[in-house]
C-alpha cells in the first residue's frame, strides 16, 4: 500500500467528532484500521481508552535503544461535514489532490507518518532511538486524547505534531479558552414585555460589554511572537417565540491566550463584567470551562534549529490557531509543528490535499527523525 492509499483509506473513514454530530461513532473505526495497519506491519501497538468506544492508538518502533524519543503526534477525529460540496468521504484523486474530509487537517500526515516509520525501520543504520506514532482523539473539540496520552506517557525527548504548516516549521501557537454563558430572566406574553425580564436584552448587552472588552483589555495583552490575545462570541441561542419575552438565552466565548496570559484572571474579569449586567437577570458561568495554554519554543532551541535544517528552512514561525502542541509543551517535551498541507484548506467545504505533498511529508519525517536521533558514532 502506497502513501496515497493509505491516505485514502483514512479519508473514507468517517471519523467526525460526536461533539459536532452525536450519532458519530468518532475515531471508533479509524482506530480499528490504525489496529490492523499496525500489527499487519509488525510495530509494537497499543490502545488507550479515552472515552467509551474513542482509543487512542499508540504505534512504535524502537531501534536499538530507548532515547532518544522522538513523539509523531496526530488526531483522527475531523470536524463535521455539513455544507461540504464534495462527498466528505470520498478519498477521490483528481488534479493532483486527495479530496474529502480530514485530508489536510490531518489524516494526510497520519499517512506520512506511518510511512515514515516504516521507511525509518527499513534503514535503521542511520539512526538510533525509539520514534512512536501517537494517534489520538478529540482535538478538534476538547483535546481529551492528548490530555490522557500524556497522563500515561510524556518521557519524550522531542515531539512533532503534524498539523498542516505547508512545511513551514512552526514553534509556538496561541492558546484558547472556551466557555459558555447562560441568562436566566422571566417570560411573559409579549403584548405584557414589562411583567418579564427579556434574557436576550441583557444578552445583548452583555455582548457589546464583551467585544469593548476584547478591543479594550484583550489587545493590550502582547507577546513579542505571538502578537495580542483576542476574543470571539461564536453563538447565541435563546427564546422560545415570537410573542414570548424570553426568559433563557445562551452564548458561547473563544478567547485566544497568549504566553504569561492567565486564563483565570481573564476569565474571572470576562464573569465580572457580565455580572454586572441587567438587573433581573441571573448569570451562569461554565464551573470547568476549557482552558488551552499557549507555547513557544525558544528560536535558538537546538530541537528547533535541528527541525529547521532537516526541513531546509532558514527559520520558524508562529500561529494563531490552537492544538495538540501546547498540551506537549506545556509537559515539558520540546515541540514543534510540522505538517503536509495548508491550514487554510482545513475545516472547507471541498477540503483537499496535494498528493506531492504526502510524498514529500513522508521525506521530511524520515530526515527529521535521522537529525533528532541521530546513530552513534561507529554503528
Amino acid at each position: 500500500m502506497n502513501i496515497i492509499e493509505t491516505a485514502q483509506n483514512l479519508v473514507r473513514i468517517p471519523s467526525v467528532n460526536p461533539g459536532y454530530d452525536p450519532t458519530s461513532s468518532g475515531e471508533f473505526d479509524v482506530a480499528k484500521w490504525l489496529l490492523s495497519w499496525a500489527e499487519e506491519h509488525g510495530f509494537e501497538v497499543e490502545t488507550q481508552e479515552v472515552f467509551l468506544g474513542r482509543v487512542n492508538v499508540i504505534i512504535r518502533f524502537r531501534n536499538g535503544s530507548d532515547h532518544p524519543h522522538l513523539l509523531l503526534n496526530g488526531h483522527m477525529d475531523t470536524v463535521a461535514v455539513d455544507g461540504m460540496t464534495i462527498p466528505p468521504f470520498g478519498g477521490e484523486v483528481r488534479d493532483g489532490r486527495l479530496y474529502g474530509r480530514g485530508s489536510t487537517d490531518m489524516k494526510g500526515a497520519l499517512a506520512c507518518m506511518l510511512h515514515a516509520l516504516v521507511a525509518l525501520r527499513s534503514d535503521p543504520s542511520r539512526w538510533r532511538g525509539t520514534v512512536t506514532v501517537a494517534c489520538v482523539v478529540d482535538e478538534e473539540l476538547g483535546f481529551a486524547g492528548i490530555r490522557h496520552f500524556l497522563k500515561v506517557e510524556n518521557a519524550f525527548d522531542f515531539a512533532v505534531v503534524g498539523e498542516p504548516t505547508r512545511f513551514e516549521v512552526v514553534r509556538g501557537c496561541k492558546g484558547c479558552l472556551r466557555f459558555f454563558i447562560r441568562g436566566h430572566g422571566k417570560s411573559a406574553h409579549s403584548s405584557t414585555p414589562e411583567k418579564g425580564v427579556s434574557a436576550i436584552s441583557a444578552m445583548a448587552q452583555a455582548v457589546t460589554a464583551m467585544d469593548r472588552y476584547f478591543s479594550e483589555s484583550l489587545a493590550a495583552i502582547r507577546h513579542d511572537s505571538l502578537g495580542v490575545s483576542t476574543g470571539s462570541v461564536g453563538t447565541i441561542r435563546g427564546g422560545s417565540g415570537v410573542n414570548i419575552v424570553p426568559e433563557f438565552c445562551e452564548t458561547s466565548v473563544d478567547i485566544r491566550l497568549v504566553p504569561g496570559q492567565s486564563w483565570e484572571e481573564t476569565y474571572g474579569k470576562i464573569k465580572e463584567i457580565i455580572s454586572g449586567q441587567s438587573v433581573g437577570v441571573r448569570w451562569e458561568f461554565d464551573t470547568s470551562p476549557l482552558a488551552d495554554p499557549p507555547f513557544c519554543l525558544d528560536e535558538e532551541h537546538p530541537m528547533l534549529l535541528a527541525v529547521c535544517a532537516a526541513a531546509g528552512r532558514p527559520s520558524s514561525e508562529v500561529v494563531s490557531y490552537s492544538c495538540d502542541a501546547s498540551k506537549i509543551a506545556t509537559a515539558g517535551i520540546p515541540c514543534v509543528i510540522f505538517g503536509p498541507g495548508d491550514i487554510a484548506q482545513a475545516h472547507t467545504a471541498d477540503e483537499s490535499i496535494a498528493t506531492e505533498d504526502l510524498h514529500k511529508g513522508v521525506a521530511h519525517y524520515v530526515r527529521i527523525a535521522e537529525a533528532l536521533l541521530p546513530a552513534e558514532k561507529g554503528d
